[in-house]
């Protein structure tokens, strides 16, 4: 019998699903196109779905890969989205909470191991980040064109935010994680011209996020211009590095004295106060910025239910608040949460911490599971970067990979951006480096 043999790289969905998937993390990018997204998306799981099923028939012939790779990180993935799945079905609102759990949970799970499986080389890799950073750069060109409308009060003046197209759709939680992956990319290709394009693009993020100022994604930012100051071995790009530190700390602290009346450099002084404060803001019945009422509710709430927490979707949160044993409880022991809730109660005020919300919509075992998957991870990364030769693969896992893990991370600790756009773009992001070989 002759021995069946199917050639994968040039096979028809394989071609299919190299077109539609990085279509899909373009249009991810990009606000206002969320069903033309979800249509591509689908197409791009299909075509997955049929490779994987090929490659597991020729398997069984040949010995090759199973349907999903199974290692410590799959593993810890799938148990914490199999707890989320069990707090759903048990939790309030079942058919709310699965709706939810399909768009915030399973689309990133299903991103991770696409993107784990079908792009197994620096030169793969390349073609999503790409398609990752052409779309950001439409985004921040259309955010500058728009701009010009408004002069530079655009950028750091929230009054007018709701007129703004652009800007006002999600620019800094998409920017938290791509400026990495712009860095990392500069550091992975050779030609100069894209080399240029990308550094003028992370510029413009930079000024950009900084004028904004959302205090934890520009502090994610900062926090990966240190990895590249710290880690990264040519020595010529540390140095360029160090320089554009020391610049910025200049101009950053001459714009603190002449501008001082500015209402960002007004606020950068005040957050800056409340990092050096930190147990002053803690202690604080309106602490990080109105979030410690929140917090407490939050940590009150989890107690109620604590093993596997509501199910998954923060919309319910609202409606957690105004139960009654809770306002009786925080009228008598907390009355600053009281307060807050009380006077924001038409308000959706989630508590903007993902570690709180994972613990409200999955319970502690959500939590305990997610943390564990975080810690595997990080943990594999370190071995990778450790083990990797060439300088293209390190600045990869550290800049890209760890870049994006550290700023969203640290962005998160303010918000929460698991389920959104960021949360996708941060699993496509691991994925590819699960997928990536030495």
């Amino acid at each position: 019998m002759n021995k069946i043999k199917i050639n994968f790289s040039s096979s028809f969905w394989e071609k299919i699903l190299h077109i539609f998937f990085p279509a899909y993390l373009f249009l991810l990018i990009l606000p206002r196109v969320t069903t033309v997204r979800e249509i591509v998306f689908w197409i791009a799981v299909f075509c997955w779905v049929m490779i994987r099923f090929r490659r597991r028939a020729v398997a069984q012939i040949e010995g090759q890969e199973p349907f999903i790779p199974l290692n410590p990180v799959t593993v810890s993935l799938s148990i914490f989205m199999l707890i989320a799945l069990t707090a759903s079905v048990t939790g309030m609102q079942p058919v709310d909470n699965l709706n939810r759990f399909k768009g915030e949970l399973l689309t990133p799970f299903i991103l991770f191991f696409v993107a784990a499986t079908e792009f197994r080389s620096l030169e793969k890799i390349k073609i999503p980040l790409f398609a990752l950073i052409l779309a950001f750069a439409i985004y921040t060109l259309l955010t500058v064109i728009e701009s010009t409308s408004y002069g530079f009060r655009y950028y750091w003046d929230k009054t007018n935010r709701e007129q703004y197209f652009w800007l006002s759709t999600g620019y800094w939680q998409r920017g938290a994680l791509i400026f990495p992956v712009i860095l990392g990319t500069f550091l992975i290709i050779k030609n100069s011209l894209i080399k240029y394009s990308l550094i003028t693009l992370a510029l413009t993020e930079f000024a950009v996020i900084a004028a904004y100022r959302s205090f934890m994604v520009f502090t994610g930012i900062i926090s990966v211009l240190l990895l590249w100051l710290l880690f990264i071995k040519n020595k010529k790009y540390r140095r360029w590095m160090a320089g554009f530190i020391s610049l910025f700390i200049v101009i950053f602290g001459m714009l603190f004295y002449i501008k001082k009346d500015n209402p960002a450099i007004s606020e950068y002084r005040e957050k800056l106060g409340k990092t050096i404060n930190i147990s002053r803001e803690f202690k604080s019945e309106i602490g990080f910025s109105n979030r410690m009422p929140l917090w407490h509710a939050a940590a009150d709430i989890i107690k109620d239910r604590p093993l596997l927490g509501y199910g998954w979707g923060m919309k319910k949160f609202t409606k957690l608040v105004q139960q009654e044993k809770f306002l009786e409880n925080w009228r008598v022991n907390q009355p600053d949460v009281y307060k807050f809730i009380v006077t924001y109660k038409d308000v959706f005020f989630p508590p903007h911490n993902m570690f709180l919300e994972i613990a409200i919509q999955s319970g502690l075992l959500g939590l305990a599971a997610f943390i564990a998957f975080i810690g595997i991870y990080a943990s594999y990364l370190v071995r990778r970067v450790l083990r990797t030769e060439s300088d293209a693969g390190r600045n990869f896992f550290i800049i890209i990979v760890g870049g994006v893990l550290l700023s969203f991370l640290i962005t998160n600790l303010m918000n929460n951006e698991l389920g959104n756009i960021s949360g996708k773009i941060l699993f496509v992001i691991l994925g590819l480096s699960m997928a990536k070989k030495d």
